[in-house]
């Protein structure tokens, strides 16, 4: 089942950090759809993992999950 989550991430801030956060929920769920707004800071994840989950894969790619 997917279902979308969002995610204030404040540190966000150009093209590397979406390719990190994107890497790095990848690594959690493969088949992810990953859609970052560097203007709201906002990521939205669509996948099949939790969100608890992916503020954990961003958390550990080194963002704050506001």
């Amino acid at each position: 089942m997917t279902t979308k989550q969002q995610f204030t991430v404040p540190d966000m801030d150009c093209q590397s950090c979406v390719r990190s956060i994107t890497e790095a929920v990848h690594r959690v769920d493969a088949k992810a759809e990953v859609a970052a707004d560097l203007t709201t800071k906002l990521v939205t994840i669509g996948g099949s993992a939790t969100a608890k989950d992916y503020a954990s894969a961003i958390e550990g790619a080194g963002f704050t999950v506001a």
